[in-house]
């Protein structure tokens, strides 16, 4: 097996909007622990890490990037180099940026081009298959992955599977559709003819971008402009202003239904995009009612219903049957199972009423760790502020607010207009508006302290920094 000659490209720029509340704009579900205690992008990384993979590559969008480089920490896991989306612009570039990348690196080889959201239970089946991928795609083929749809699903791409190729498991595409309507998908599933694209691909740099070219000049012109890479705090940057001007198409629809170098191996896989509550409630243990619920929640006489509820929030459920319940800090979202492809309609009407609540969670991530707003009114508010090993938030100073800091857990080093002091538990500080403070964690665990302001303006509009050894200005 040839499996050392295959580096994964993970793509982790989507937002995952139909897991809202729980998956939103500034921490959307790649980064979330929707199965077990690591998140999906965390999943993906130990897929692919170990014998018979290169180290990979990982694209992510500018705003994740710090989220995604502490979760690939958290596991020991060094990626060859996370490349940075200013703006996601749909599969087609991101793989386009990733090729370029490769070939910059001297890999010519086949990469494999991966989700950083999706669930494999049985994924060693797609290794032991990966040599008759590899054969194809040092022929020059785009291979894609099937597998064999259990119900019709409108969010998926369908395969036809044509003539099976002499001495390999692989088959030519007699048709290739992206997401076709639900009349044309149960069609699809009824005539046993299709498969779901499962949104993995095997080719080699070369190959993927003369199909690009073929295909999305614009795209691949866009994208060889912007392989002007430069580092940046550990990160790889290409030319923003090249890829601004870049098209945003997914690879499907510019390439996968077009070409006919496209080639696919089908494959028995325990998988799931974990696209929805659905697929989430499915790829879950559940009790033997078919309720999956969070550990403090409670259930009576109920049946097939996902509830998820925050640590130290309780849902009571009684006499309900196939519900979604998912409980945040800030949005709960109550539907029936049966009606959650609407969920985007739903979504729309609140977008024009608190469109925020779209973006952010009450964890704010930074740099350095991240804060929670605990309570906040005219006046004042109130932080729990999570400082990571090694993190040092900038050198700054408010004109409207003052603050008072008070040490939960760990070691906070703190200056205050150039005078420095450790401070442990229970100990604490004061910063009055207009005095330059800074404050770090040289520890090797977490630091945890409570934040309370009071003035006239709370938000991050009243932040002068000197400096940040992030970058921000």
């Amino acid at each position: 097996m040839r499996m050392s000659l295959i580096t994964p490209v993970i793509l982790a720029g989507g937002i995952g909007s139909r897991l809202w509340p729980l998956s939103r704009q500034a921490m959307p579900k790649q980064f979330l622990s929707l199965l077990n205690e690591h998140s999906l992008l965390q999943n993906t990384l130990q897929r692919v890490t170990g014998d018979g993979f290169k180290p990979a590559l990982l694209v992510c969008n500018e705003q994740h990037r710090f989220i995604a480089s502490h979760q690939c920490e958290a596991i020991g896991v060094t990626p060859k180099a996370i490349l940075l989306e200013q703006q996601g612009k749909n599969t087609a570039p991101a793989i386009g940026l990733a090729a370029q990348y490769a070939l910059a690196q001297g890999i010519d080889s086949p990469i494999f081009v991966i989700p950083a959201d999706h669930y494999i239970a049985n994924f060693e089946h797609l290794v032991q298959q990966l040599p008759d991928a590899i054969a194809m795609a040092e022929q020059g083929k785009l291979v894609t992955f099937s597998i064999k749809p259990d119900t019709a699903n409108c969010d998926y791409g369908y395969i036809k599977q044509g003539a099976k190729i002499a001495n390999s498991n692989c088959y030519q595409v007699d048709e290739f559709k992206e997401k076709p309507d639900r009349a044309l998908a149960q069609q699809y599933v009824a005539s046993g003819e299709y498969s779901f694209n499962s949104g993995m691909f095997l080719f080699t740099p070369k190959s993927y971008l003369r199909e690009l070219e073929r295909f999305a000049p614009k795209i691949a012109r866009a994208v060889a402009d912007a392989a002007n890479f430069s580092q940046d705090l550990g990160f790889t940057r290409a030319d923003e202003t090249a890829l601004s001007s870049c098209p945003s198409d997914s690879i499907d629809y510019a390439i996968l239904e077009r070409s006919d170098n496209v080639v696919v191996l089908p494959l028995a896989l325990n998988w799931s995009d974990v696209g929805g509550f659905n697929a989430l409630w499915q790829n879950t243990n559940k009790d033997s009612l078919g309720n999956r619920a969070s550990h403090d929640d409670v259930l009576l006489n109920c049946e097939n219903n996902l509830i998820h509820s925050e640590e130290g929030h309780t849902v009571a459920a009684l006499g309900v049957n196939n519900l979604a319940v998912i409980h945040t800090h800030d949005a709960t979202l109550v539907a029936n199972k049966a009606q959650l492809e609407h969920l985007p309609q739903l979504l729309a009407q609140l977008a024009n009423k608190q469109s925020d609540k779209l973006l952010n969670h009450q964890a704010v991530y930074r740099p350095w760790g991240n804060y929670r707003v605990l309570v906040e009114e005219s006046g004042f508010k109130v932080k729990k502020i999570t400082v990571n090993s090694g993190g040092r938030l900038s050198t700054q100073r408010h004109q409207h607010r003052a603050e008072h800091w008070v040490v939960v857990s760990g070691i906070a080093d703190v200056s205050i207009d150039g005078k420095a002091c450790a401070l442990t538990a229970d100990q604490s500080c004061y910063i009055a508006a207009g005095h330059i403070h800074s404050l770090a964690n040289s520890q090797n665990k977490p630091l945890v302290l409570i934040e309370v302001q009071t003035g006239s303006i709370l938000d991050e509009s009243d932040i002068e920094r000197f400096d940040d050894v992030y970058g921000r200005s």
